[in-house]
């Protein structure tokens, strides 16, 4: 049977350490969706800042946004389906995190929203390195917060974040899923969302079975992803527990291992055939 549709997680997997789309990678997508399959990028990234990707890829398929609270056409970015989590919850997980002392934005269209401008928001911003807006709101979320939200992202050392996650998903148990993306990320969406979530329903919609999908991953939050997916490959540099809970094993991102897998299924024949548009 053949992979109907390669969906992947961005950092750590599909980017290089510098966040970066390589020549080999961009050649390997492009041909694997001239194929017919469906390239599907599965990110913590709001769609504004996949655009770039979008477009070097030539991509098609609908994008998984906000770490599987937003589904969205990649051409315009219109909502084909949302997840959010409610303004009351949200300003919940706003005190909890100001009461840790750890930066927290929420975001709404092309921007995140924090208390203030700060360090680790400059950082964040840069670390996209496209047209997303930074507005501080120069009060705390958790007093101003009068909107859902698609996602929260807390930001902090590597140190503060691992310190702070066992306090916060116990919380939370049952009401937000929270999830490190990166070491000094934690993300917080919807228990209705979550990479698996979307990405189900993207097949639904589809017509694409389970079986036809292979999904590439390296953090904690890519695990459902990988879990559901037919076959799920963990990057070589990916979480152990992740690594532990795959199906195969990648090269890492360092090494393009993303183009390595899909260059070597399609020498194979085993990928092609979904419609979409």
């Amino acid at each position: 049977m053949a992979f109907r549709l390669i969906v992947m997680d961005m950092d750590g997997t599909l980017l290089d350490p510098q966040s970066r789309l390589t020549e080999r990678t961009i050649a390997a997508l492009r041909r694997a969706g001239e194929t017919g399959a469906g390239v599907v990028l599965a990110s913590g990234r709001m769609p504004c800042a996949l655009r770039s990707f979008v477009e070097t890829l030539k991509l098609t398929a609908p994008l998984i946004a906000y770490n599987g609270a937003l589904i969205a056409d990649p051409r315009t970015e219109e909502t084909l389906a949302s997840f959010p989590i409610e303004a009351a919850l949200g300003r919940e997980i706003a005190a909890a995190c100001e009461d840790m002392n750890l930066h927290i934005q929420a975001y709404r269209g092309d921007a995140f929203l924090c208390e203030e401008a700060n360090a680790f928001a400059r950082d964040y911003q840069a670390f996209l390195n496209c047209p997303v807006r930074l507005v501080a709101v120069g009060e705390k979320l958790s007093r101003w917060l009068d909107f859902d939200s698609p996602k929260f992202l807390a930001i902090d050392t590597p140190e503060r974040i691992q310190a702070a996650l066992p306090a916060l998903r116990e919380r939370f148990a049952g009401r937000v899923k929270v999830a490190t993306s990166q070491p000094r990320f934690i993300e917080f969406v919807s228990p209705k969302a979550g990479k698996a979530a979307a990405l189900e329903q993207m097949c639904a919609l589809m017509g694409v079975a389970r079986e036809e999908v292979a999904a590439f991953g390296d953090g904690l939050n890519d695990l459902d992803m990988i879990e559901w997916a037919g076959t799920g490959y963990a990057m070589a540099n990916a979480a152990e527990a992740v690594k532990a809970r795959a199906d195969r094993i990648a090269p890492s991102n360092a090494e393009d291992g993303v183009a390595q897998v899909v260059e070597a299924l399609m020498r194979d024949g085993q990928i092609g055939g979904a419609e979409h548009g």
